[in-house]
């Protein structure tokens, strides 16, 4: 059974993890992938950031995400 996040939950105390994870990326993409965290639906968000990110890049920030 997958966790559930509550949206303020995920990156509560994890912005600055998050945002040099990013760092490599353009601002707006960056904000983009923020936004998407911010406002988490489960497998729908999942599925944007796997998009934007690609697959492995996703699965290491939500397992970072869990812990």
């Amino acid at each position: 059974m997958g966790e559930v996040f509550r949206p303020k939950d995920i990156l509560k105390g994890r912005r600055r993890f998050i945002e040099e994870a990013l760092h490599d990326l353009s601002p707006s993409i960056r904000d983009t992938v923020i936004g998407i965290l911010e406002s988490w639906k489960g497998e729908e968000s999942r599925d944007k950031l796997i998009k934007i990110l690609g697959k492995k890049n996703v699965e290491d920030i939500l397992k970072s995400l869990e812990s």
